[in-house]
């Protein structure tokens, strides 16, 4: 083939050939949409494809000894506030056990074994019982109805031994619980034996019932409860109730502890770490440094170290037009030294973070290059196809 015609060839084919690798750029932008995050452009900003109109924008904080402290009282603070608030809300009263209906309980009268058993049938103590009715209220020989609801065992005998001083001279009377059925908890969610607990003279706290029914099962969130009391909600840091003993609030007849599963407490591994994942939190706990090493490591190859971020679903928001939005915490560490790796283990994540591993220019600029070298591939085989 001449110049000539090869030049009038190529020319016509021109728009064709334009056409293709247009198109062939365009699928390798296509590698690259969405989220670009780098710290060397712009004063550490979070970048946007999309409406810079819409674009929050929010800073990007470095990951460093100050915020870690930061970090660190804040979370104490948080962990003060909750724990004043429960104990306001739900009170720890002193505990003394309060007969209710239903309740069994013995009455005796020492040296009168006919009050304390006018039928004379059993020296069984049960069978001495007597059943609180639904009433409130038990009958005693001499005495009558005697009321026994929302009292503690030394009131009733107190009073039991003013109603018969007037028959039994210095009347010595003993009062106790054979049987607790008045009052109860329930536990629900993720433990062992989920069930129904009974309120007895002892104290019920938290940690008691999460015992009493086998302590948490594989899946449960070991980090948080939910305390229901009527209609009042309030959640207990777990964490902190072991560490330190405070928050073990006494619980009372009705109240619902639920323990919530596990599943929600987990961060998401992206970018060029060796697997992309999600890495669950470990009794309620995860550093960066572990949610890095849980995803296998940096892919070094293709990893830019410097540029490691932790996204964090910040306060909601009400915008402009109206509509809920959340402003992101962003967190940035240069993880190129060995400090920045201790950084890394003092960081605490928390569920749903998302770390977001960036790669290299280079990296990217290949990606696309690979995405578009088929296509010129194609279009030089047609055009040798045509041409020969």
């Amino acid at each position: 083939m001449n110049t000539k015609k090869m030049v009038n060839c190529m020319t016509n084919r021109r728009p064709l050939l334009t056409l293709l690798l247009l198109a062939a750029t365009l699928s390798g932008c296509a590698v690259v949409p969405g989220i670009r995050m780098d710290a060397d452009a712009g004063g550490e900003r979070w970048m946007s494809d999309g409406d810079a109109d819409r674009d929050l924008s929010p800073a990007v904080r470095t990951i460093d000894a100050a915020l870690l402290l930061e970090q660190r009282r804040a979370r104490d603070a948080a962990a003060a506030d909750a724990l004043l608030g429960a104990s306001a809300e739900l009170g720890s009263p002193d505990y003394q056990y309060r007969i209710g209906p239903g309740d069994i309980i013995n009455v005796v009268v020492w040296g009168h074994p006919e009050l304390s058993n006018p039928m004379g049938q059993t020296q069984n103590i049960e069978g001495q019982a007597r059943l609180v009715r639904e009433d409130g209220t038990f009958f005693f020989p001499f005495i009558g109805v005697v009321q026994a609801a929302g009292r503690t065992v030394e009131e009733i005998r107190s009073g039991v031994a003013r109603g018969l001083d007037r028959y039994v001279t210095d009347p010595q009377v003993d009062v106790r619980v054979v049987s607790y059925r008045s009052q109860k908890v329930y536990i629900t969610g993720e433990v062992r034996q989920p069930g129904i607990l009974p309120v007895t003279d002892q104290p019920l706290t938290v940690l008691d019932a999460i015992n009493q029914a086998g302590g948490f099962n594989e899946v449960a969130d070991r980090r948080r409860a939910v305390l229901t009391r009527g209609e009042r909600e309030v959640d207990l840091d777990i964490l902190e109730l072991y560490a330190t003993g405070r928050g073990n609030l006494l619980l009372q007849d009705r109240d619902v502890l639920f323990i919530p599963d596990n599943a929600p407490n987990k961060v998401f591994m992206m970018g060029e770490v060796a697997q992309q994942m999600s890495v669950p939190l470990h009794d309620g706990r995860l550093t960066l440094a572990e949610a890095i090493s849980g995803a296998g490591g940096f892919d070094l190859a293709v990893a830019d170290t410097r540029n490691v971020y932790v996204l964090r679903g910040g306060e909601a928001f009400e915008t402009p037009d109206g509509a809920r939005a959340i402003r992101p915490e962003i967190y940035h560490l240069d993880a190129r030294s060995g400090t920045a790796l201790l950084l890394a283990e003092a960081f605490h994540l928390e569920p749903r973070d998302i770390i977001y591993v960036s790669s290299t220019g280079v990296v990217r600029f290949n990606r696309v290059i690979q995405q578009i070298l088929p296509t010129i591939q194609t279009i030089w085989q047609t055009d040798r196809i045509i041409n020969d």
